[in-house]
């Protein structure tokens, strides 16, 4: 049956999983566990290949484990990017209400968007441009939007020939802006605007500073008429 009402999209507790998932189609059931495998197995622990230390996201175990507050979602409507895009948002707006609402357990919720009807080869054709036609509005939001399907091309941060958003099946995940986002959110004008807004940044030097800090590998070439547009260089403090 087609979701006909996307406010109505269904969401499954990552701990729950395998009892929540019982009465989906076995395909979907299947994606459903191989990708918790995954974020247990692989996205919870330390790899070398990343470059840093740590675990390759610091946000996914406590997510999983402590604050029980990462979710899945099965798209169970038309393979449209209208109509993703569509269900996406009602997950935006529901997203603020999902637990745990206070505390910093907030920071660690996410939900996992599956599509188990779309091939595994199509993330470059489908997955992609929803994730970049949405990726605006939800970074106005104070949330982030990912894009995670086999094959992502995505480079590392620290390591250029690692790819962070490969994942078992395609996804697209929304979660919390983080103060760490700030190196992907500096390409255009209004993702910084998003972040500036988010985390209360209200000085050009203040945010300069974080970026030195944040450890940014490389800024684009169109940094400083990004900085100007969030900080006027006549406002600069």
């Amino acid at each position: 049956m087609k979701l006909t009402d996307p406010s109505q999209a269904r969401l499954l507790c990552a701990e729950q999983l395998e009892e929540q998932s019982a009465g989906l189609p076995a395909a979907a059931r299947a994606q459903l566990l191989e990708v918790l495998t995954w974020l247990r197995t692989f996205i919870s622990r330390p790899n070398p290949i990343i470059g840093r230390k740590g675990s390759v996201c610091p946000f996914v175990e406590p997510g999983l484990n402590r604050f029980r507050s990462i979710r899945f979602h099965v798209y169970e409507g038309e393979l449209r990017p209208a109509a993703v895009e569509s269900v996406m948002r009602a997950l935006v707006a529901r997203f603020p209400a999902e637990l745990p609402t206070t505390g910093i357990g907030r920071e660690f919720r996410a939900i996992l968007t599956l599509f188990p009807g779309l091939p595994n080869d199509a993330g470059p054709r489908f997955i992609d441009p929803v994730q970049q036609a949405l990726k605006p509005e939800i970074t106005a939001r104070g949330l982030m939007i990912g894009q995670f399907y086999p094959g992502c091309r995505e480079p590392g941060l620290h390591n250029p020939d690692y790819r962070p958003l490969e994942a078992p099946h395609p996804m697209l995940v929304i979660r919390p802006m983080q103060l760490t986002d700030l190196m992907f959110l500096f390409s255009r004008p209004e993702y910084l605007s998003a972040y500036v807004r988010r985390f209360g940044v209200t000085a050009r030097d203040e945010l300069t500073a974080r970026i030195a800090a944040a450890g940014v590998p490389q800024l684009p070439v169109n940094w400083e008429a990004v900085l100007d547009a969030a900080f006027p260089p006549s406002q600069a403090v």
